[in-house]
């Protein structure tokens, strides 16, 4: 089995946490390291760069054309050698690019949003969101990491077909710790749509003497970053910056819980690495974190500042409902251990080449 994965704004290679670059390139290097134990991989970005190796099975191949159509013929020349089973695009302007290939190549084609910008609540970009109308519409199916993001897609577009399979965590990577007390932390881009401003605003609202340790860089440019941390000002809130992926798992194990405060989050892999260290997350119960993290795993709370604060505070006061949150979290995780997703996504692409 050959699988032309293509991902055109975002490469496995940078590493997470800034930029356009985030929980998408960790989804991508994951489940396609595991997939290349038995099927060849070639994963195509944009970039100057000429082709890298993964791993074994698994190539990164750069092409140098920002224009989609070009991109696209020059994807459809390697098909034309390597011939490929099947097309995964992930991302909108990625899925532009399944587009342009479906009208060329006759091979069964899927698509993963990672984020649908109609189902955002304040959803400003219309072309985006015709395009991805057009996706739904064209594409042979959409894998979906929610039962709820499926559902939504199957109302609004009945004829759609909508696999729903989960995102993964690497269990071995992320483990239990000690407790952090009341070390907080937050992991992710400095984005608006992220929430940072409704924490600051809850930890104002806090008595207790809290620290929130912050992990990742600017989306775009400084100002949301600079933004943010002139907002945090008299908060004993720690700017970390951005850490490799590695280094991120002695993070979580010294927190005592993860606060995930986004606007909107499809699935959330950081509930999932803070689930599988057995550290208690805290979010909104409007976002994909119902589904991964739940009642059991850590609180979800009606999106309010006071709200969240009082969530906050709850836990900090009780270190045995931190413990069982996480226990049962860390037995949960095990569940999306990559090695389990990437064996769905196999069954999944080895189906839908047979029929």
């Amino acid at each position: 089995m050959r699988i032309c994965v293509i991902s055109y704004h975002s490469s496995p290679l940078e590493p997470a946490g800034s930029g356009t670059s985030g929980g998408m390139n960790i989804f991508i290097t994951n489940l396609y390291k595991k997939l290349a134990r038995s099927c060849k991989i070639d994963i195509y970005v944009y970039g100057k760069k000429s082709c890298v190796l993964l791993g074994p099975n698994i190539e990164v191949i750069h092409l140098n054309h920002q224009s989609l159509d070009n991109f696209a013929d020059a994807i459809i020349n390697y098909h034309i050698d390597r011939q490929y089973n099947i097309i995964h695009t992930h991302y909108w302007l990625s899925g532009m690019v399944g587009l342009l290939m479906k009208k060329m190549v006759k091979i069964p084609w899927l698509h993963s949003f990672h984020t649908v910008e109609m189902f955002k609540g304040a959803a400003t970009n219309r072309l985006r969101i015709e395009i991805e109308k057009e996706i739904i519409k064209s594409c042979d199916f959409i894998i979906s990491p929610t039962y709820h993001e499926a559902l939504v897609i199957k109302e609004l577009f009945p004829k759609s077909q909508v696999i729903t399979i989960p995102h993964g965590v690497d269990t071995r990577r992320f483990t239990p710790g000690s407790d952090g007390d009341k070390n907080l932390l937050y992991v992710g881009r400095i984005d608006p749509i992220k929430g940072l401003d409704i924490l600051v605003d809850a930890l104002r609202l806090l008595k207790c003497d809290v620290k929130l340790n912050i992990i990742g860089g600017p989306s775009k440019g400084r100002e949301n970053y600079e933004k943010i941390k002139s907002y945090a000002k008299g908060l004993r809130v720690n700017f970390i910056g951005r850490v490799s992926h590695n280094q991120l798992s002695e993070h979580y194990q010294k927190s005592s819980m993860v606060i995930i405060p986004s606007y909107y989050e499809s699935f959330g892999l950081v509930g999932l690495e803070t689930m599988a260290s057995a550290k208690p997350v805290i979010g909104f119960d409007d976002t994909g974190l119902s589904e991964t993290v739940g009642k059991d795993a850590g609180i979800l709370v009606k999106r309010n500042t006071r709200n969240l604060a009082n969530a906050i505070v709850h836990l900090i006061n009780n270190q045995v409902l931190r413990h069982n949150l996480g226990k049962v979290g860390r037995k949960k995780a095990l569940y999306y251990d990559w090695h389990n997703i990437a064996s769905s996504y196999f069954l999944t692409y080895e189906k839908i080449i047979k029929k």
